[in-house]
């Protein structure tokens, strides 16, 4: 695709009359409400620039489905503007065909409002996916989608039974992410009927090799949850498909799968400046710094490329389209088999290109007696940085004493060192708190602010209670725990901007944080100066 092309399709963002697959409104059990009200969910569209919503009931889905359903459209019914913008998807459950006049009520709703969109929620509500076979062909005259959510866990083998099952009825695989693509590739290879919502795809050329492998149409549009903000509208803007492409994920394809008319395109610039340059495919102008990178092959990512001669220009070309000025990354191959060699490898690969990449030193305890020997060697030069820790995937907790040699050199040299964090047995942010304070010259970087909600909370705490931790942005998305109370909670000279590229979209994580509801001047720290202060500490 040419630059010229991706001007074109950047130009439309604003412009499309984005449909949003993926949401939802009303009260659940387990967590505070993302949108308690139709009013509310539409006010989120309005802030983001997105024209219209598919809806269903959290009461639907965690109560009860004919009772959610019932609520779901009184509540439209009630909303202004809700009609003319929100499409209503029914929740439905096996159970229903069990509850006397449950599925005759349904019916009566997908005739009287013409309804295709269907939500189901197997696991959820303690049945089978094929269990739910006799409903859908008792309503499979009304042309039914059916929408399924990949964290309901339903095995693969039911999926494709399920598919083959119904071949006439469009299947969307909702919400999944890097984890889920073997399970999306083998869904869209195996089964014509299956459609991919692309919401939580952060991860690079994800959506492009399906695109290529089995057409656009094989897509659709969603937000994630209310805190990805506005992640997938910049992936959208900067897909390398061509403009038909994006219209066809944009709203096409959805609006074909339910029936409706095409939306009318207008301009509906969302209200962030910043935000608005990068879907426009200008880059930002500021001192950006990527605290988090990687570079490499790596077996378990479907990337696209894997080769270095690839991976190096792709990532200048990315950084430059957006506007990152310094890139801080560590060696795949350093991370997952020889850190030494990794790291050299590294240096090699990237320090002629100056200032645009520096690296992180991958420290692996397995290998702490031979990696020590060699610390001044490597932070003689101006490449390294710091040290990278992915405790995790070593099956060792940061509180393994092979580690100490490195936090006491950190401690010394004031250096940084961004761990992978995340709820868990080897790195949750509560493992730290005895550790950041014996060493109080290092600089700690909890990477993906700690992952899962727990560990936001452990480490939100963490960064209050120590000047010498960090909280760094990427890979936070997966709760839906709002970034906009981490940012007030630890203030904005305690978080980092990071993409976890070349694995993630720089777009969709640089998409994510410019679309906080929070004014400009809170995220300006955490895109460049509190890391190039870090940097500045170095001793």
């Amino acid at each position: 695709m040419t630059e010229r092309t991706r001007q074109i399709s950047n130009e439309m963002i604003t412009q499309l009359p984005l449909f949003d697959a993926n949401g939802s409104f009303g009260k659940p059990c387990r967590t505070e409400p993302e949108y308690p009200t139709a009013a509310a969910y539409l006010t989120h569209l309005d802030r983001l620039g997105v024209q219209r919503g598919l809806v269903y009931s959290v009461e639907g889905s965690e109560f009860h489905p004919a009772t959610g359903n019932r609520k779901l459209l009184a509540e439209l019914d009630a909303t202004p503007g809700a009609h003319e913008r929100l499409a209503p998807a029914l929740v439905i459950g096996m159970q229903m065909r069990h509850e006397a006049g449950a599925m005759e009520e349904l019916k009566a709703m997908m005739r009287t409002r013409r309804i295709r969109a269907l939500r189901a929620f197997p696991t959820r509500m303690r049945h089978a996916l094929g269990q739910l076979e006799p409903v859908i062909e008792e309503l499979a005259a009304f042309e039914p989608t059916l929408f399924l959510d990949s964290r309901e866990g339903v095995p693969a083998h039911d999926l494709l039974a399920f598919a083959n099952r119904f071949p006439s009825v469009p299947m969307v695989y909702m919400q999944g992410m890097w984890g889920n693509l073997p399970i999306m590739f083998d869904l869209l290879r195996r089964c014509p009927n299956i459609v991919i919502e692309t919401s939580w795809i952060h991860s690079r050329n994800s959506i492009e090799l399906m695109a290529r492998e089995f057409g656009a149409k094989r897509l659709i549009f969603g937000l994630g949850y209310r805190s990805h903000a506005g992640a997938s509208i910049a992936e959208l803007a900067h897909l390398d498909l061509d403009p038909a492409g994006v219209r066809l994920l944009a709203h096409e394809n959805l609006e074909r799968l339910l029936g409706l008319r095409p939306g009318a395109s207008e301009e509906r610039k969302p209200a962030a400046p910043l935000f608005q340059r990068l879907l426009e495919g200008r880059p930002i102008e500021l001192d950006l710094v990527d605290a988090h990178g990687h570079m490499g092959p790596l077996g378990r990512w479907l990337q696209g490329d894997a080769e270095w001669e690839e991976q190096i220009p792709d990532a200048v070309r990315r950084m430059d389209k957006i506007g990152i000025k310094t890139m801080i990354v560590s060696g795949l191959h350093a991370i997952f088999s020889d850190p030494l060699e990794g790291n050299r490898l590294l240096e090699a690969r990237l320090a002629g290109y100056g200032e645009r990449f520096r690296g992180y030193f991958v420290f692996n305890p397995c290998y702490a007696d031979e990696l020590v020997s060699h610390f001044d060697e490597f932070f003689a030069h101006p490449f390294w940085v710091g040290f990278k820790v992915h405790t995790s995937g070593w099956c060792l907790p940061v509180t393994d004493p092979r580690f100490e040699p490195m936090f006491a050199y950190a401690n010394r040299r004031r250096l940084p060192i961004l761990f992978h964090t995340w709820d868990g047995p080897y790195d949750t942010p509560s493992m730290f708190t005895k550790i950041v304070k014996r060493h109080p010259e290092a600089i700690f970087i909890m990477g993906h602010s700690g992952g899962g909600t727990n560990a936001r909370i452990q480490a939100e705490q963490l960064a209050a209670e120590n000047p010498n931790v960090f909280l760094e942005w990427c890979g936070s998305f997966t709760t839906p725990r709002l970034y906009e109370g981490t940012l007030r909670r630890v203030g904005a000279d305690r978080v980092l901007f990071g993409t976890d590229g070349m694995l993630h979209s720089f777009a969709w994580e640089l998409g994510r944080f410019l679309s906080l509801d929070l004014p400009e001047a809170q995220l300006r720290p955490a895109l460049g100066p509190n890391m190039r202060r870090i940097l500045a500490l170095r001793r």
